[in-house]
Parts: structure tokens; sequence; C-alpha cells
């Protein structure tokens, strides 16, 4: 006789393996993709704006401005930048009107300058306004404090500041009135002078090394 055989089957199915399921979807990753698809192809709007053409275009506008001047303040702050010269205590290096200057920010706060250079700086006596003058020394050098003329006293410049005047030294308000200039103040190097007279100057180094002269007495 042979044994019976008997098979079981449950009603009930397996429960489903959780680690398979799927994640959600990133809903910044698609939001990025959407933003950046819509500012490199015009066509591409928002359902929103593309019912609207002219707020599209009106935003789309919008957005090339802010960058635009966000580009022009990057490059004029750390860069470089253009301004118009008046006054006289600079002639004839600068005229007192008409010229134009070319500066470069890379030498802001004092970086690489020497005996010499024309900066521009923070007038420390008015704030929000800007001057353009000649260092004639750098931290540790001993200069005039007052005019030739005048006294012969000398002045070492300290640490972190310069001494700055103008070539026209008769009409001109440097450190001889405000003291040393912090080399925080210093926006940046004058590199050329543009008018409608000379075209493009490169501003020379002013100053010229001292010679001595031996003279024959009869």
């Amino acid at each position: 006789m042979l044994p019976r055989v008997f098979a079981y089957s449950s009603n009930h199915a397996a429960p489903p393996n959780q680690s398979s399921r799927t994640p959600p979807p990133n809903n910044t990753n698609a939001k990025r993709q959407k933003l950046l698809r819509y500012l490199t192809k015009p066509y591409a709007a928002p359902p929103l704006l593309a019912r609207f053409p002219t707020l599209h275009l009106a935003v789309r506008g919008l957005l090339f401005l802010l960058a635009a001047i966000l580009s022009l303040h990057i490059f004029m702050e750390y860069f470089y930048t253009f301004i118009s010269a008046w006054g006289i205590s600079m002639l004839p290096t600068i005229a007192s009107s008409g010229d134009w200057l070319l500066i470069s920010k890379y030498y802001r706060r004092g970086r690489e300058l020497g005996v010499g250079d024309v900066v521009s700086y923070k007038l420390p006596l008015r704030p929000g306004e800007a001057g353009v003058k000649r260092i004639l020394g750098m931290p540790g050098d001993f200069v005039l404090a007052e005019s030739p003329s005048k006294s012969g006293s000398m002045i070492r410049v300290p640490e972190g500041h310069c001494w700055i005047v103008g070539d026209n030294l008769v009409w001109s308000r440097d450190s001889r009135i405000f003291g040393p200039l912090p080399l925080a103040l210093v926006t940046g190097k004058v590199l050329y002078k543009f008018s409608w007279t000379a075209w493009w100057n490169r501003i020379e180094h002013g100053l010229k090394d001292a010679e001595e002269v031996d003279y024959d007495v009869d």
C-alpha cells in the first residue's frame, strides 16, 4: 500500500519586499532643471509665463539686467574702474578737468605699491569722497612732515600706513594735513589717463633717485 501525499496551499500572499520600493522623485533637482532650462532656452517658459508672452519677456529682461548689474559691480569693485578727475592738486600730471583715469583694483589696500605710485583713496576727513595722490613714503620711510619751504622736520611712516602728497604741493590737501594714510583706505592704482586731446597716456613714476653732484669750487 503506497502512502498518500497531502499538499497544503495558503490563500494569503507573502508580504511584499519593503526594500524593493522605489524612492520618491527628487523635487529639488526637477525644479533646478526647469529653472536652468528656462534661463538657457527662451521658448521653455513655465506654464504661467507661457500664457503671457509679454510677461515672459519682461521677466527674462529683468533677470538679464540684474545679471549685468551684478557682473559690472564685481568688475569695477575687484578688477578695474574708470573715473573722471577734477581738481588742481595733481597738476601737471593730471589735468584739473577733462581727464579720465583707469584704476586697477588689484593694488587696493596697499598691495604691491611703492614710492612714486599714483593711487586713489578714500578721503579720511570726508567719508564717501575719494581722491588721487602720489605715494611719497611707505611704512618705515622717513619723510618731511611739511612742505620743504616751511620746515625740515621729519616723520617716520608707521606700519600699515603710507604718506601721500599731490604733485602740485602748493594746492594739495594730503598727508601734510591729515597725517599718514591707512593702507586700508587705498582703493587702487592709477595706470592710465585718457583725454580727448591726448588719448591714452600712462601714468609714469614721478620720482627720481637722489644723485650726488660734486661741484668744483674755484
